[in-house]
């Protein structure tokens, strides 16, 4: 298996982020961050700023878990963090919580809206750095990937995500209304860089719940590699109920045996994990190569 490797001073960066709703951005993040973990040996964090519902921690099965969150992820972005973090143990630590798929996930939670109202009131020259920071400071060391799941709006959490990541995973399913939406997103980033001082690149649009018996579905997926051929995932994701079926027992299909999948299921598990490699290997292109952290699988 061709394993990724990262740079030694810097990590893998990516966020998932379109302004559209149910398209499988939840699903595309737990997923892709799994894939990255199983199939490439790499530390991977997973990063919920998506808001109130908490879509990954239930896709983990973690409710229950996340019910009371010790340390929230919207102190970070409060002028109280520096004194948070040099004054509380091990407070990143507490932060993260394990999902049991090789993976660690810091949940969503209350506070992120009223996060978003205070950014608000922050110089501009400081508002969108404070998740990069958080990641450059206090995750360098301890990750080699990390996904962030945005908002399905651009406000002020999205945009420090942006800012973060630098990298767009773009999910969208089949529909002329979502091919529109796409190229509002790509016009968006333009338009970010022109207004912000960040530089959000659009790494991969992802096909998702894509019907490959119907006209609808194959004319979204090769409109896409014409217009997007650098961006566009090599693999569509097909439709299959073993995704919300698995997600509403909490886990992702990488946690199945294959032969308790469906074709369908077996095919989408296939698309992740072929379109994570191609993801990878387009973040590290500026990227030194080392050795993942993880002790290399046994051949």
């Amino acid at each position: 298996m061709h394993m990724v490797t990262v740079s030694s001073n810097r990590i893998l960066r990516a966020a998932t982020y379109v302004e559209k709703g149910g398209v499988g951005k939840t699903t595309t993040s737990a997923h892709v961050a799994v894939a990255a973990a199983r199939e490439h040996d790499l530390d991977v964090l997973l990063i919920d700023l998506a808001g109130k519902q908490n879509d990954l921690s239930t896709h983990f099965g973690m409710n229950d878990d996340v019910d009371d969150i010790d340390a929230p992820i919207s102190a970070i972005f409060g002028e109280d963090w520096e004194f948070i973090r040099d004054n509380i143990p091990e407070v990143v630590d507490r932060m993260v919580y394990d999902t049991g798929e090789g993976i660690e996930l810091i949940p969503a939670d209350p506070g992120l809206g009223g996060a978003d109202n205070n950014l608000a009131n922050v110089p501009v020259e400081e508002r969108f750095s404070k998740l990069d920071e958080f990641i450059t400071e206090d995750l360098t060391d301890r990750y080699d990937f990390v996904l962030l799941d945005l908002p399905g709006k651009e406000d002020n959490i999205a945009l420090n995500g942006l800012f973060a990541a630098r990298n767009v995973i773009a999910p969208l399913k089949p529909g002329a209304f979502e091919r529109n939406q796409l190229d509002n997103l790509r016009d968006d980033l333009d338009d970010l860089r022109k207004e912000h001082p960040i530089d959000p690149q659009l790494a991969m649009v992802i096909p998702t719940m894509v019907k490959s018996s119907t006209n609808l579905s194959k004319e979204f997926v090769a409109e896409l590699q014409e217009a997007y051929p650098d961006q566009a995932a090599p693999v569509p994701v097909p439709n299959s109920q073993d995704i919300s079926k698995k997600q509403n027992e909490g886990c992702t299909l990488l946690a199945v045996p294959e032969d308790e999948l469906y074709n369908t299921g077996q095919r989408v598990l296939n698309a992740y994990r072929e379109n994570t490699t191609e993801l990878l290997n387009r973040l590290t292109e500026t990227n030194e190569p080392r050795q993942s952290r993880k002790a290399p699988p046994e051949q």
